[in-house]
């Protein structure tokens, strides 16, 4: 210690604390220059192409997520066209854009982590979702798997349709005629939230009775999406919204706000759930899945009330954000398609002679222009194909052996992505890739190859292990949502163009531009 300090700090005792300042900034920007030379010439995919101010730091991707709101997912798609269809997009993630590699980077049964920094965006780090190991991730996902199997989903279907039947009845004395102004996202955000929450807690909210459908749940929702920038790159935001108490963070952030009280909202009714105090739930036809939860393998630990409440936001913005933005999307180009919409119609009056007396899911499916599965995959399908899912990139790592793409071989432990925006937007799979075309999907088409099903590069979903837990019961929603609303109700855009559906922002999930007032129209 003596040695140290003859040989550092009594040197340094003469100094002014403008030369030290200066001394520290060079020290720092010596320390910049090696780490980018490093970057830039030694590291492990150095070899890669790409823009080389990206593979030198991460303000590159901040700049564009941040600064340039939501706009790097844009940016990786002229990294592509530039450099071709691997790229290195930041100093440790590799990017790939080729539709038949997808199911090698999401293969089922793989053990397959997920990039840790990547999930600090939703700020559920206890959640199934964001678990980055693929032994934990199995098993938090198989205690949950079974609430959204196929068969579960159909037990609730007659909860959907009583919600869908209520919203429905709201249009018809409150909208039909009147001139009054109808918030397609708002409308589906609300119905969305009512389904998941009563789904999963057996805890009917009421979203669907707020004024103008105007959820501020679903508001909530949305700003935490909002967020996820800011705190994935600056995880001292993230941490001090954890540590400081909550009535602190709403006075120096009131932006945050209604995010505050839509996680205090959850850990209430998971306490309620532990305590034994959801009495709904006791009156239920169904359990809630966190009843199957309590109920499953799990440890001890796996059981908290702060693990309980991350998988519920997880579960439960899923449940409400991909869903609702899928629904205002399609029933866009329905609208704005005349001939759509009649063929549609003609379907659903042939189906249902009468309007008040639905049919059940699985006969849905089986009406050929509505139906995304099996034989004839049309609107629901198109759909979801131009609504994305999530738009943002879902790096995955294979940590014990390296990835072989054409002649590049990826070291094991690195981070590669890709997503559902660059699949559905490959012109050699969909021509006329910006253009609704349910007739993509007639007579069982193909891809590029001539003989995989086109419906196999529709990722909406993703694919693999860590797929989307909830599709069956997001397909459950748009079939009664949409056969629903265009067998029963008239509607009429107001004023809508395509950019009010158009993915224009990413914040995990797609965001239409900033000033869009949102899909409107008149019920008629």
């Amino acid at each position: 210690m003596a040695v140290w300090y003859r040989m550092i700090v009594e040197p340094l005792a003469g100094w002014s604390w403008q030369r030290i300042v200066a001394s520290l900034f060079c020290v720092w920007l010596a320390y910049l220059v090696i780490v980018g030379i490093h970057r830039l010439y030694f590291h492990p995919l150095a070899k890669f192409p790409g823009p080389r101010l990206a593979s030198v730091t991460q303000w590159y991707e901040i700049f564009y997520d941040i600064f340039h709101k939501g706009q790097f997912t844009f940016e990786i798609q002229r990294m592509h066209q530039k450099y071709g269809p691997i790229v290195r997009i930041n100093p440790e993630e590799l990017h790939i854009d080729d539709p038949d590699y997808y199911d090698m980077i999401y293969a089922t049964g793989k053990p397959y982590d997920k990039m840790q920094y990547f999930l600090d965006r939703l700020n559920m780090p206890l959640s199934s979702f964001a678990t980055a190991g693929s032994d934990l991730h199995k098993t938090r996902r198989a205690a949950i798997a079974p609430f959204f199997s196929k068969q579960r989903v159909s037990a609730y279907n007659y909860l959907i349709q009583d919600i869908v039947d209520h919203l429905s009845h709201r249009l018809s004395a409150e909208y039909t005629g009147t001139g009054k102004v109808l918030n397609l996202a708002q409308m589906w955000g609300a119905m969305t939230s009512d389904i998941i929450t009563d789904v999963v807690f057996a805890r009917p909210m009421g979203y669907i009775n707020c004024p103008d459908f105007d959820s501020q749940f679903t508001t909530a929702v949305c700003d935490m999406l909002f967020t996820s920038h800011i705190r994935a790159h600056f995880p001292i935001f993230l941490t001090a919204m954890n540590t400081l108490p909550s009535w602190l963070v709403k006075i120096l952030a009131p932006a945050v706000k209604p995010v505050i009280e839509y996680e205090e909202m959850l850990e209430l009714q998971i306490k309620d759930i532990l305590d034994g105090r959801n009495e709904e739930a006791k009156l239920s036809s169904h359990k809630t899945v966190f009843h199957d939860i309590l109920s499953s393998n799990l440890p001890p630990c796996e059981l908290t009330a702060g693990r309980l409440q991350n998988e519920a936001m997880s579960v439960v913005a899923a449940g409400v954000e991909t869903t609702r933005w899928a629904l205002t999307v399609g029933c866009y180009h329905i609208l704005a398609n005349i001939g759509i919409e009649q063929r549609l119609r003609s379907e659903l009056e042939h189906a249902i002679p009468d309007p008040n007396r639905m049919i059940s899911v699985p006969e849905l499916e089986k009406l050929p222009y509505l139906t995304a599965f099996i034989q004839e995959r049309k609107l629901i399908q198109s759909g979801l194909r131009m609504a994305y899912g999530l738009c943002q990139r879902l790096p995955r790592i294979n940590p014990r052996s390296p990835w072989q793409y054409a002649d590049y071989t990826i070291p094991p432990g690195t981070p590669v992505s890709m997503d559902a925006y660059h699949m559905h937007n490959n012109e050699s799979v969909f021509p006329e890739c910006q253009t609704f075309k349910p007739e993509r999907w007639l007579n069982n088409p193909v891809g590029p190859n001539g003989t995989t099903p086109l419906g196999h590069y529709m990722v909406a979903f993703s694919k693999g292990t860590r797929m989307c837990i909830g599709m069956n019961m997001a397909y459950s929603e748009l079939y009664i949502g949409l056969a629903t609303m265009f067998r029963r109700h008239r509607f009429n855009l107001y004023e809508t163009d395509r950019s009010d559906v158009e993915f224009a922002i990413d914040m995990i999930t797609p965001q239409p531009k900033l000033d869009s007032k949102g899909a409107r129209v008149l019920v008629g």
